[in-house]
């Protein structure tokens, strides 16, 4: 026989509202005569109209009084129980009055619990639990509605659709409201989830959270992360195309557009869209999805509200044109407060014909805007804070919003009470219930995160009073400001920065004269930068430089301007970058405010300096640099990060110039001071490891370079990811090492790679994609010559590297005029003798732009005597390998590479003009130096054992 369920005592349960409710059930169940609780709960299941089951073990914890249940188990077991009672009873006013008891319970603090049939602080009231298995590769997917109702038709269509194998897409479409968001993840649960290998819910409002999106299912997909977000969209799309599972993507309110049309997969698996634009029709295939029908309007009503009669819901559906949202906002209200029918019917005339005497917008239904109206007022009263939290969410973004963004913001100045409840997790799970239950907002229970319709939204900006709105905007920015974490380039910051970034332009931050908010602008700029969406945050700067920019020489438009600046470089956009630049710089240099040594002054001189670089205008550059560093050291400290910044950038300008000792001289220093500040792990110290690197590959030690980048570069990529900009430099700088080294296989399949991830960065027309390729273009070079092999392949690099130089930088840019000279050499390899009128003219305009003894001008010098030499002209030849060779050890010392490489060269060189003595001592001597220098096995080594002409390629470091 089943032991019946006490009652507890007043030291588990003491006086309030949850023992009210307890005692209230107690009565309920000696009245029925305390049946076991396995009985109840069998009892339940017989009964289909009931909303759910309920365990015998969820029915003892009720009756303990363990927390609060959730609603839909508390009617359960009151129908049960009244139904089984002694004294006659009416069931449906038994549970009004047992939802009256639980909703005062509700409104008091509860006990967190773990227990799924239980309510926590921030649980929902009747959101049932997955049930249905998630495919392997899944995100975004929304909760599955309890309440869905009907669309059976619809449903059907859709999956005949997209089980034909067309790979068009399938269109939802209808107006706001129609629930076109809801039959799309029905549809997923019930038909799709056990035939695809991947389902992704892309919202696609926002044209950049639809590309973040798609890049985290890229990761989800295997695919090497990258830097650049349009890049990294690209390779997912390519990735879906390819069809190597089976996939459906959901783009969730698209408005139709270019920008939206390139993120659809042609072939591989099929999309669904959501949309309220019938223009998509012309793109894929259309399915409307009306308002309900009356049937499907009577269901939902008296499925989700509270004791609504047929007639009654007849009446309401009529009165709301059986618009999906506004009956599941209506039910949801009336449902919270009891209200009956026809008073509700009553209040909500009232509303509506308010809001039609003003001329309501036609853009959402007057309908919805009086139903939130009602919902706004009934909050004001019961719940003043939910009250102000919803005026949040009438400048918030469409996108869903984590409870924890929210709560990160409890330190800032927003209004009493909200200031309070953000602070109190027991309050703000209360304040939610509320939202909840009233039908403004909906709770994932896997995310924790609230979700506001859109169409609730618009009318909640409609609804609210210009008090209540301007209280709700100047919250919010209160809100984001303080949840700001600033430090955009620290990774450990960007999951936030990532929830932030949805909101910031729908919360009208740019606007506000709040300055942490508009700190936060300049920080979500530089966060979309730091992780590759170039376009994202060359739209946010140019916005905030457009409206701060009126108002003066004010500091957050100045930093927007740097922002704007780094962008539209990134971009590959460098005139416009280095006009807006050189004209910046120029406006602090002349401000009172700011003037020639204020650290924004110093700043803007840095991006300056880069843009005479990109320019190939070294000298320019070095100027500006230098005056830079002499005002950083007068006015900074000397581990100061800006002044150790402006050493870097000298160096880079020296390392251009051709003065690798001076550079490697500075280097030296600057990564002394950074271990000494930040740190031996810092990703600074480790990035001026690489400079480090750098100087001594141009140094012509190529075995200390890849010492020292192999020691580097991998806690580096652990620390940063694999497409970091440094660690892609690093890599390529790896590559050169390796192929100086003679590992030439090594070096080609590493260059390969860096190719790859910088198309996949920074796109084909970039300087570092360019330099990439080149890079390349000499490992291809280098490993087919080793072979015997013509280096084919090395050609077609090179072509179109030096093609693209020429266009993007011009023809007399120095890396331009570089890449050339490599270029000529492949054709010599292959016996083109184009190669010599090239090197004729690239030395000429080499010997204009970076003078006679430039490193660039020294190996065009070196390989137009290696023309000279096959035109059999050994003579002058001879000459220009002469002075070559003397101002080379003069410029790069007697023992680098390049010096010893025009040595062989000045042999082989006498020896066809008979001097065989000297050419063999010259040999002898030279062959012994490249043992010492490269070693006995080293290519090189070889090569001029065996007398073979050398050749001096030039790989441009990064500016």
């Amino acid at each position: 026989m089943a032991v019946p369920v006490t009652i507890p005592g007043q030291d588990r349960l003491p006086s309030g509202p949850l023992r009210d409710l307890v005692t209230a059930l107690h009565e309920l169940y000696g009245d029925a005569g305390k049946p076991g609780v396995r009985v109840i709960s069998s009892d339940i299941r017989k009964r289909p109209s009931l909303r759910d089951t309920v365990s015998h073990e969820t029915i003892s914890a009720m009756l303990r009084g363990d927390g609060l249940p959730r609603w839909d188990k508390v009617e359960g077991v009151v129908r049960v129980l009244a139904a089984r009672s002694v004294t006659p009873r009416d069931e449906d006013g038994e549970v009004r009055r047992f939802h009256a008891l639980w909703l005062r319970v509700s409104d008091a603090p509860q006990p967190a619990t773990r227990a799924a049939d239980f309510v926590t602080p921030l649980e929902t009231v009747d959101e049932p639990a997955r049930a249905v298995q998630l495919p392997r590769i899944s995100g975004g997917i929304p909760e599955r509605n309890r309440s869905f109702t009907g669309r059976d038709l619809i449903l059907d269509e859709m999956r005949r659709r997209l089980n034909s194998g067309a790979t068009f897409p399938i269109v939802l479409h209808g107006l706001g409201g129609t629930g076109k968001t809801q039959v799309a993840v029905e549809y997923l649960y019930r038909h799709a989830m056990a035939d695809r290998e991947a389902i992704w819910w892309v919202p696609a409002e926002d044209p950049m959270v639809a590309r973040a999106s798609l890049a985290a299912l890229g990761e989800r997909l295997g695919l090497p992360a990258t830097g650049e977000l349009q890049q990294t969209v690209r390779a997912v799309i390519s990735e879906l195309e390819r069809g190597r599972v089976p996939w459906l993507l959901v783009l969730d309110n698209a408005e139709l557009s270019d920008d939206l049309l390139s993120l659809l997969p042609a072939v591989g698996g099929q999309v669904l869209l959501t949309s309220r634009d019938p223009g998509w029709a012309s793109v894929g295939t259309a399915i409307e999805v009306p308002p309900f029908d009356r049937a499907e309007s009577i269901q939902f009503l008296r499925r989700r509200g509270r004791d609504i009669s047929g007639a009654d819901a007849e009446v309401l559906a009529e009165r709301l044109g059986d618009l999906p949202l506004a009956l599941e906002q209506v039910a949801a209200a009336q449902s919270a407060t009891g209200m009956p029918v026809t008073e509700y019917l009553q209040l909500f005339d009232e509303h509506l014909q308010e809001l039609l005497a003003a001329g309501q917008p036609r853009h959402y239904p007057a309908t919805v805007v009086a139903l939130v109206r009602i919902a706004v007022d009934r909050l004001r009263a019961v719940s003043p804070t939910a009250a102000q939290m919803i005026e949040l969410f009438a400048h918030l973004g469409a996108e869903p919003v984590s409870v924890t963004l929210l709560r990160s913001g409890q330190d800032a100045p927003v209004t009493a009470p909200l200031k309070r409840t953000l602070g109190n997790p027991i309050e703000m799970g209360r304040a939610i219930q509320a939202l909840r239950r009233y039908g403004i907002a909906k709770v994932d229970q896997e995310t924790q995160r609230l979700e506001v319709h859109r169409l609730v939204q618009l009318a909640l900006r409609e609804a609210l009073d210009e008090t209540a709105r301007e209280r709700g905007r100047a919250n919010l920015a209160y809100l984001l400001a303080a949840a700001n974490p600033g430090s955009p380039d620290d990774v450990r910051t960007w999951s936030l920065h990532a929830e932030i970034a949805p909101h910031v332009l729908p919360a009208g931050l740019i606007d506000s004269p709040y300055p942490p908010a508009r700190r936060l602008v300049v920080d979500q700029a530089r966060y979309l930068s730091r992780t590759g969406d170039y376009a994202g945050s060359r739209r946010l700067a140019e916005l905030a430089v457009a409206r701060w920019g009126e108002e003066g020489a004010d500091e957050f438009g100045m930093l927007a301007t740097f922002q704007l600046v780094d962008a539209l470089r990134a971009i590959g956009d460098y005139e416009r970058s280095g006009e807006l630049a050189i004209a910046t710089w120029g406006r602090l240099r002349e401000h009172d405010a700011y003037g020639e040594d204020h650290p924004l002054t110093l700043h803007m001189a840095s991006s300056v300096s880069l843009h005479h670089r990109i320019r190939g205008d070294y000298r320019r550059a070095l100027e500006v640099d230098g005056d830079t560093l002499a005002r950083c050291q007068a006015t900074l400290e000397p581990g100061d990060p800006q002044l150790l910044r402006s050493m870097n950038n000298l160096a880079v300008n020296m390392r251009l110039l051709g003065d690798f000792w001076g550079a490697f001289q500075l280097d030296e220093e600057v990564l002394a001071k950074r271990r000494d500040v930040f740190g031996e792990s810092d990703n600074r110290t480790r990035q001026s490891a690489l400079n480090l690197a750098r100087d001594r590959l141009d140094l012509g030690e190529y075995d200390e370079a890849l010492r020292i980048l192999e020691e580097s570069l991998p806690p580096l990529r652990a620390q940063v990811g694999p497409r970091h900009q440094y660690v892609l430099i690093g890599a390529r700088t790896t590559a050169i090492a390796l192929r100086k080294t003679g590992r030439f296989a090594e070096a080609l399949r590493l260059a390969r790679e860096n190719v790859e991830a910088y198309h996949q960065h920074f796109g084909p027309d970039h300087e570092h994609t360019l330099a990439a390729t080149i890079t390349l273009a000499n490992a291809c070079h280098a490993a087919a010559v080793a072979e015997g092999k013509p280096p084919v392949e090395a050609r077609e690099h090179a072509t179109l590297a030096a093609a693209r130089y020429r266009r993007v930088f011009g023809g007399r840019n120095p890396v331009t005029l570089a890449a050339e000279v490599d270029h000529a050499i492949i054709l010599r390899a292959l016996g083109d003798r184009k190669a010599r009128e090239m090197d004729r003219l690239t030395l000429a305009e080499l010997r204009q732009t970076v003078g006679e003894d430039h490193p660039y001008t020294l190996c065009a010098a070196a390989n137009f005597a290696n023309d000279l030499a096959l035109d059999g002209e050994f003579g002058s030849a001879r000459d220009l390998l002469e002075r070559t060779l003397a101002a080379s050890e003069r410029v790069r010392g007697k023992d680098h590479p390049d010096s010893l490489a025009c040595a062989v060269n000045l042999a082989v060189d006498l020896r066809m003009m008979g001097e065989s003595t000297v050419a063999q001592q010259l040999l002898d001597r030279t062959i012994g130096n490249l043992r010492r220098v490269l070693g006995p096995g080293h290519p090189a080594t070889l090569a001029a054992a065996r007398g073979t002409r050398a050749e001096c390629d030039i790989e441009p470091p990064p500016t």
